[in-house]
C-alpha cells in the first residue's frame, strides 16, 4: 500500500470516527432529558391527556440563533407548570420565550392520528423536531407586533413515526395578561378521531345559543311595541326587559365560549356577570309587579341594594382589580331573591286568579336551571357534559319566558272578554237614568274603599306574620347557640379527662368523676330534647303508678342539699301530711320536680327556696297544688308570660348568669298538661319567683309494709378542689383564667399546674380587675359569661397600656367564621373552639409565651431609644414615648428613681416592673441608667461638654461613678468618645 492509499484510508477512519462523535453529541441532548411517554390506556373518559404539569424546558427572550426553531433543550430552565399567571410567571418572564417538552409514543400509537391542542390568550407557534406543525395568532417581540388569538377548541393533527423521543417546542408570547392568573398555555394530545366527534358535537350545542337568545330578543322587542301602543299595562315593559336581557346574557356567553379573540372573552365574562344581576332584578321586580298593586318600598329599597352592591362589585373586580375569583355567595342571595318572587307567584295563585299557575311552574323551572345548570352547585355535568350545560341552560331560560307570554296572551284575551261585556252594559246602562248612574258611581266608590282596607288589613296581617316569624328564626337561632354551649362545655370535660386516664397508668377517681357528672349532664340535655320532641308529636303516654308523693319531694329535695349548701341557700319543704299514696306517673313527675327545684336553685344566690305540698280544695275531685318559691333574681314583667314558650330565655345575652337550653320550663308545662293540671308563675324582679302546678290524682292505699319502697336518689356530689395539684416555681410563667364555669376552671387548673402559675376568676369583671392587678403573662378568657363577654375582657385588656402587651386565648362553643373574626379584631391572639384538646391549649400557651419572649430579647438587645420604634403596636410606643420623656425631663436628677418614674406613669411600682420586663426585658432602675448615659454619650459626641459636666447633666452625684458606669455600659471610657469624636 503506497502513502496516498495509507493516507485516504486514515483519512477516512478520522471522518467516521468524527462523524460518530457529532451523532453521539447530536444524541445527548435527547439522551440527557426527561421524555413523557403518551400512552393511549392515559387518554381517559376525555379522549386526552393534559401536559400542562409535565416537565418542560423553558428558554426566556429568544434563541441565540435567533427565529429559527428549537430542536434541542440543552441549558434550557426546567418548569413544572405552563398555566401560570402573574405572580407565579416562570424566572426572567418577560412575556416572551420558548417552551420544550420531550415527549414518546408507546407502540400503540405509532402512525396514529392524534391531536394537539393549546388554549392561551397569547400568540404562539408549534413545532415538532424543528418543523412547523402550526399555531394560532401572531408572535411578535412587543405587544404592538403581537395578534392575540385563542383557539381551545381547534386540532392540530400529529403523527409519530417511532418511539423515540421528539422535541415539541412552543415559541409562545403574551403581553396582554387579560385573566392575571392566565398568562400561560394549556396543552393536551389525544386520539383526533374521537375528538373531532367530540368537539362537533358540542359545537353544534353551542350553536343554538344563539337561537335561543334571538327567540329571546324578539320576544322582548314585541313585548316592548306592545308596551309602546298600550302604555297603561307596564307589565309588558318589565317583561320586555327581562326577556332582553336573558336574550344578551345568552349571546354573551356563546361569545365566552366561542370567540377567538381573549379581550372580547374577558368583556363577555363582564357582561354575563352583570347580566345574571340584572336578570335576576328584573324578574323579581316583574312577578312583585304581578302580585302587589303597589310594590312595597322596602323590598325594592332592598333588591336595589343588591343589584347595586353586585354591579358595583363586578366593576371594581373585573376593570380595577381585575382578579378572576370573588366569593360573593351570589348563588345564595340569587335562590332567596326568586324564592321571595316565587312567593309572589303563589300569593297571585293563591288568590284564584286564572292560569296563574304558569307563573310559578316558570319561576321554578329557572331556579332549577340556575342552580343545576349556570352555576351547577351541584356538579352534576362533567367537563365533557360542558356543552350540553349551556345547552340545558340556554334552552331552560326560555320557559319562564315562554309561560310568562302565555299567561299574558290569556290574561289579554281575557281582559278583551272582560271589556266587550264592559262595553255591552254601558250601552245598556246608558239608558238608564243619570240617578242610577250616580247610585252606580256610589257604590263603586264605597267597594272600592271596602277593597283597599281588606288590602290593607291583610298587608298588615303579613307584616305581623313577618314579625312573628322573624322572632321565633331568633329565638330558635339563640336556642341552637346555647344548645351547642350546653353540649360542648361537657363534652371538653368528659374528651380531655377521659384522654388523661388513658396516659396514666392508674385512674384518677376525680377524674372519672367528673365524666360521669358531665355525660349525665348531657344524658339530661338529650332526653329532655327527646321528651319534647315525643309531646310534641303526641307519642307520649301517661304511665300511672302506685306513688307516695311527699316521699318523692322529699327524696329531690334531700338531693339538692348539697347544692344548696354550696351556695349559701335554704332549702325547705313543708307538707299537710305525713303521706300522700296515689296513682300517677312517677318519671314526668320527677322530671317535672327536677326542673322546678334546678330553676329555683340556679336563679338563686341569697335567700331561700320554699317547696310546699298541699291539697287543692277549690278543684273538683282529687287535687293537690304544689309551689315552688324562690327569693333569686325575679323575672321582668314584660317578659313574665313567655316563660313557659319553648325556647324562650329571659336573658338571651352572652353574659347572662347561668345557662340553659329555653326548653326546661317549656317541657314542665307540656308534661303538666298532659296529665290534666294546670302551671302558673307570679315574679317580682329582683324579689321573688313563685311557681304554682294544680293537678288532679287519682287516690290509692298504701303498700304492705315489707314491699320494696321508692327507689332513693343519687346523693349530689359537690365539685371538690384539687389541693394534691404541683404548685409551679415562682420563676415560671403566671398565667390568669377567666371561666364561669367551676369544674371547667378547675380541670384547667389542674392540667397546667407544675407548668405555670395560675390564678383564677370566675366572671368578666374579676378577671379584667386580677388582670390589671398581677400583669400576668398571658390571660386565658370563656367567652361567654357573666358581666363581661370574652371580646369585651379582651378589647378591655388590648386597650390598657398596662396590659396591653400581654397575649389572650379565647376559648368558646361558637365555631363560626364571624366569632373568630371578631375575636381577632378585638385583638385575640389564639382562639379555641369547645371540646379543645389539652394539648392543643398548652402547644397554644407554650407558642404566645415563646414569641413574646423572643420579642422581649429583641427588644432587650435593641437600642429603642435611638432606632426607630415603629415595630411595636401603636399603644407600646405611645408607653415607651412617655417613658423616655419622663426620664428626659428628669434627666440632671440624681435621686430619681424607679419609684418617682412609676408615680409619673401613673402605675404601681411592680405594674410598672412587670410592664417593661415583659415589653422590653429591663428593670425601672436599668432602663433610667441606661436612658442617661445614651443621652450622655450624645452629649460627648457633640462635645457639649466634659467628661465632668456631663456627669452631673445626666445625673450621676460624681464623675468617677459615671465613668466606671459609662465603661461597664459601652465598653470604652467616655474620654475616648470626645477623641474619636475630633
Amino acid at each position: 500500500m503506497d502513502k496516498r492509499s495509507k493516507f485516504s484510508y486514515r483519512y477516512s477512519g478520522y471522518c467516521v470516527l468524527l462523524g460518530c462523535l457529532v451523532l453521539l453529541c447530536l444524541a445527548r441532548p435527547v439522551a440527557a432529558q426527561q421524555a413523557v411517554v403518551i400512552r393511549s390506556s392515559d387518554f381517559g373518559e376525555h379522549n386526552q391527556v393534559f401536559l400542562d404539569d409535565s416537565v418542560w424546558y423553558y428558554h426566556p427572550g429568544e434563541l441565540p440563533g435567533g427565529n429559527k426553531p428549537a430542536i434541542n433543550t440543552s441549558g434550557w430552565d426546567t418548569l413544572r407548570h405552563t398555566i401560570f399567571g402573574k405572580i407565579n410567571a416562570p424566572r426572567r418572564w418577560q412575556g416572551i420565550g420558548w417552551f420544550g417538552l420531550w415527549v414518546r409514543a408507546d407502540t400503540g400509537l405509532v402512525n396514529k392520528k392524534l391531536f394537539i391542542s393549546i388554549n392561551h390568550d397569547g400568540a404562539s407557534e408549534l413545532f415538532l423536531d424543528g418543523k412547523p406543525i402550526g399555531g394560532y395568532g401572531k408572535v411578535g417581540k412587543s405587544a404592538q407586533q403581537t395578534e392575540a388569538i385563542r383557539a381551545p377548541r381547534e386540532l392540530i393533527p400529529v403523527w409519530f413515526t417511532d418511539t423515540r423521543p421528539h422535541l415539541l417546542a412552543i415559541h409562545y408570547a403574551n403581553f396582554f395578561n387579560v385573566y392575571s392568573n392566565f398568562s400561560g398555555f394549556q396543552l393536551t394530545i389525544g386520539d383526533y378521531v374521537t375528538r373531532a366527534k367530540r368537539a362537533g358535537n358540542s359545537k353544534m350545542l353551542l350553536d343554538y345559543l344563539p337561537m335561543f337568545a334571538s327567540a329571546q330578543l324578539i320576544l322582548g322587542l314585541l313585548h316592548f311595541l306592545f308596551f309602546l301602543f298600550y302604555p297603561r299595562q307596564k307589565l309588558n315593559a318589565y317583561y320586555a326587559l327581562f326577556v332582553l336581557l336573558i336574550g344578551i346574557n345568552g349571546i354573551a356567553v356563546h361569545s365566552f365560549y366561542l370567540t377567538p379573540y381573549p379581550t372580547v372573552q374577558y368583556f363577555a365574562d363582564f357582561i354575563t356577570a352583570v347580566c345574571k344581576v340584572l336578570i335576576m332584578c328584573s324578574a323579581v321586580i316583574l312577578l312583585y309587579v304581578l302580585n302587589y298593586s303597589r310594590v312595597p318600598r322596602w323590598r325594592i329599597i332592598v333588591l336595589t341594594g343588591v343589584a347595586v352592591f353586585y354591579l358595583g362589585g363586578y366593576i371594581f373586580k373585573y376593570w380595577v382589580l381585575r382578579q378572576e375569583t370573588w366569593h360573593n355567595y351570589f348563588s345564595v342571595v340569587y335562590v332567596i331573591c326568586m324564592a321571595d318572587g316565587l312567593w309572589s307567584a303563589v300569593q297571585v295563585i293563591k288568590r284564584g286568579q286564572k292560569n296563574a299557575w304558569l307563573i310559578g311552574a316558570g319561576v321554578s323551572a329557572v331556579i332549577l336551571v340556575y342552580i343545576f345548570a349556570w352555576e351547577d352547585t351541584f356538579l352534576v355535568w362533567p367537563y365533557a357534559l360542558n356543552s350540553m350545560r349551556l345547552f340545558v341552560m340556554g334552552a331552560g331560560s326560555l320557559i319562564l319566558p315562554l309561560c310568562l307570554s302565555l299567561y299574558l296572551a290569556l290574561d289579554f284575551a281575557r281582559t278583551n272578554q272582560k271589556l266587550a261585556a264592559k262595553l255591552r252594559e254601558v250601552e245598556i246602562l246608558s239608558a238608564r237614568s243619570l240617578a242610577q248612574e250616580a247610585e252606580k258611581t256610589a257604590l263603586i266608590a264605597t267597594e272600592a274603599r271596602r277593597l283597599e282596607q281588606i288590602v290593607q288589613q291583610r298587608t298588615a296581617e303579613l307584616k305581623a306574620q313577618t314579625e312573628e316569624l322573624r322572632e321565633m328564626d331568633a329565638i330558635k337561632s339563640r336556642f341552637f347557640t346555647n344548645i351547642t354551649h350546653e353540649f360542648k362545655t361537657p363534652l371538653t370535660l368528659i374528651l380531655n379527662p377521659a384522654k388523661e386516664l388513658l396516659n396514666t397508668p392508674a385512674g384518677d377517681k376525680d377524674y372519672l368523676k367528673l365524666i360521669i357528672r358531665n355525660a349525665e349532664r348531657l344524658m339530661q340535655l338529650i332526653n329532655q330534647l327527646l321528651d319534647l320532641s315525643k309531646v310534641e308529636s303526641g307519642l307520649m303516654e301517661v304511665n300511672p303508678a302506685l306513688v307516695d308523693l311527699v316521699a318523692l319531694l322529699k327524696l329531690h329535695v334531700l338531693s339538692y342539699q348539697s347544692l344548696a349548701l354550696q351556695k349559701g341557700i335554704a332549702l325547705h319543704f313543708t307538707t299537710e301530711q305525713e303521706t300522700l299514696w296515689m296513682l300517677i306517673d312517677r318519671d314526668k313527675m320527677e322530671k317535672i320536680i327536677h326542673n322546678l327545684l334546678s330553676n329555683a336553685l340556679k336563679f338563686t344566690d341569697n335567700g331561700s327556696v320554699e317547696v310546699a305540698l298541699c291539697n287543692h280544695p277549690e278543684a273538683a275531685g282529687n287535687s293537690f297544688s304544689l309551689i315552688v318559691k324562690d327569693t333569686g333574681t325575679g323575672i321582668p314583667a314584660n317578659k313574665l308570660p313567655y316563660i313557659f314558650t319553648r325556647f324562650y330565655q329571659a336573658d338571651p345575652s352572652d353574659t347572662r348568669n347561668t345557662g340553659g337550653t329555653g326548653i326546661g320550663l317549656s317541657l314542665t308545662k307540656e308534661l303538666v298538661e298532659l296529665m290534666g293540671g294546670q302551671i302558673s308563675a307570679e315574679s317580682v324582679e329582683g324579689s321573688f319567683t313563685q311557681v304554682k302546678i294544680v293537678m288532679p290524682y287519682q287516690p290509692a292505699a298504701a303498700p304492705p309494709e315489707n314491699s320494696a319502697g321508692p327507689v332513693t336518689v343519687e346523693e349530689f356530689i359537690p365539685v371538690t378542689c384539687e389541693e394534691d395539684v404541683l404548685a409551679a416555681d415562682k420563676s415560671c410563667p403566671l398565667i390568669l383564667l377567666i371561666e364561669d364555669h367551676q369544674e371547667l376552671r378547675e380541670f384547667i387548673r389542674k392540667s397546667l399546674a407544675g407548668r405555670y402559675r395560675l390564678i383564677t376568676a370566675a366572671d368578666g369583671p374579676e378577671g379584667v380587675a386580677m388582670g390589671i392587678q398581677h400583669i400576668p403573662d398571658l390571660v386565658i378568657t370563656d367567652l361567654m359569661m357573666p358581666g363581661l363577654t370574652g371580646y369585651q375582657v379582651t378589647e378591655t385588656l388590648k386597650k390598657d397600656e398596662r396590659t396591653s402587651h400581654i397575649p389572650v386565648i379565647i376559648l368558646t362553643a361558637k365555631a363560626g367564621i364571624d366569632n373568630r373574626i371578631q375575636g381577632i379584631e378585638t385583638g385575640a391572639d389564639a382562639y379555641l373552639t369547645k371540646p379543645f384538646e389539652q394539648r392543643e391549649l398548652i402547644a397554644q400557651i407554650e407558642n404566645l409565651i415563646s414569641v413574646r419572649e423572643q420579642l422581649r430579647i429583641h427588644y432587650k438587645n435593641s437600642d429603642l431609644w435611638l432606632k426607630n420604634t415603629s415595630e411595636l403596636p401603636s399603644i407600646e410606643q405611645d408607653f415607651i414615648a412617655r417613658i423616655r420623656h419622663a426620664v428626659e425631663s428628669h434627666l440632671n436628677e440624681e435621686g430619681y428613681s424607679a419609684d418617682q418614674l412609676a408615680v409619673d406613669m401613673g402605675l404601681s411600682r411592680t405594674q410598672l416592673h412587670r410592664k417593661l420586663k415583659d415589653v422590653l426585658g429591663q428593670a425601672p432602675g436599668e432602663l433610667i441608667r441606661v436612658v442617661r448615659l445614651q443621652y450622655a454619650y450624645n452629649l460627648l459626641e457633640r462635645r457639649a461638654a466634659t467628661v465632668s459636666e456631663v456627669a452631673y447633666m445626666v445625673g450621676f452625684g460624681s464623675p468617677a461613678s459615671f465613668s466606671a458606669s459609662f465603661s461597664r455600659h459601652f465598653g470604652f471610657a467616655p474620654s475616648k468618645v470626645a477623641v474619636s469624636g475630633s
